[in-house]
């Protein structure tokens, strides 16, 4: 859904600059850039084609759009063009087109005490709860969490056993990840009143879309009661985002372990990730390790503790 939104928004960015510098459509600014190829030549042709692309270029800088919001449209507009008639030169590209370069900013770490405060902010809503503690303490994605049913869960093991179904990871490859002692805890304060095809972590009934954008929301709000609402300067996006949760998992999950074990329990594609396959009792095993860490509040953190060293 996302991706076809983009593509839209993308020519729709294309029709608009066309329409106010050129009073044209797509359709005819191609045909007569063919047209004119047929009659002036290649050399003048792409120097017109590339001319009409770098004003492209220049007309979303001067409407404000970011350099990775630029440089991700005309991707797009490559393919739009070729569809339409016109091919563009990966090489000719580079060496005649100038693109506004990215900032690049570090990334902010999100603090054990602010994923706490932004769990217990929901302290009404426990699959809200549960759905920020599954994706810090497993490294799903929070479209893949919200895709998850009561049927994808599988209990035979010490920790709930998450199956994430392929069509809904990114990468189009399904994988089994796992949710802490305290994600479960909350889990089962309404497991037991949910269908088999119910979503484990939330509420809402509607499509991915409308899932996605509830949860955001309600994200945002959260963010900005708890004062967490700082934003980068080169975007004006939050700080903290969904996103945080995934990345405070592999932090941790490659500092305890290493990054091919966080790459496999986030789907990444690691270094010859084809070849290192590991059951689910041995990533059962190294998850267990690791859970100390992970877990948001104290009182959790040292029942495990006192558990670990009494099986020792």
């Amino acid at each position: 859904t996302n991706t076809r939104e983009n593509i839209q928004a993308s020519i729709n960015n294309f029709k608009k600059f066309v329409s106010e510098k050129h009073q044209s459509t797509p359709d005819q600014i191609c045909g007569e850039l063919i047209e004119f190829r047929t009659k002036e030549g290649d050399e003048k042709y792409e120097d017109t084609l590339y001319d009409f692309l770098q004003e492209w270029i220049d007309w979303n800088v001067t409407k404000e759009a970011g350099a990775y919001t630029i440089r991700t449209r005309f991707s797009i507009l490559r393919s739009y063009l070729y569809f339409l008639g016109v091919k563009t030169n990966p090489q000719d590209i580079k060496q005649l087109l100038k693109f506004p370069r990215k900032t690049v900013e570090e990334k902010y770490p999100l603090k054990k005490r602010e994923l706490r405060d932004l769990v217990i902010a929901h302290a009404r809503n426990p699959k809200r709860q549960a759905l920020y503690l599954a994706c810090s303490s497993s490294g799903m994605r929070l479209g893949e969490a919200l895709h998850i049913k009561k049927k994808d869960l599988d209990f035979t093991l010490d920790r709930i056993m998450v199956r994430i179904d392929a069509q809904y990871t990114k990468t189009q490859t399904g994988r089994t990840t796992f949710v802490s002692k305290e994600c479960e805890e909350k889990i089962m304060t309404y497991y037991q009143k949910l269908n088999d095809n119910d979503y484990i972590f939330t509420n809402s009934k509607g499509d991915f879309k409308t899932r996605g954008r509830s949860e955001q929301m309600a994200f945002a709000s959260a963010l900005e009661r708890l004062g967490y609402n700082e934003k980068y300067s080169s975007n004006g996006f939050y700080k903290i985002t969904s996103h945080s949760f995934r990345a405070y998992f592999f932090t941790l999950a490659t500092r305890k372990h290493d990054e091919n074990y966080a790459h496999k329990m986030t789907g990444h594609g690691g270094y010859l990730m084809q070849y290192d396959r590991m059951n689910d009792e041995e990533k059962m095993k190294m998850y267990l390790e690791l859970e100390p860490d992970l877990v948001v509040f104290d009182q959790t953190k040292n029942e495990l503790e006192i558990k670990k060293l009494k099986q020792e």
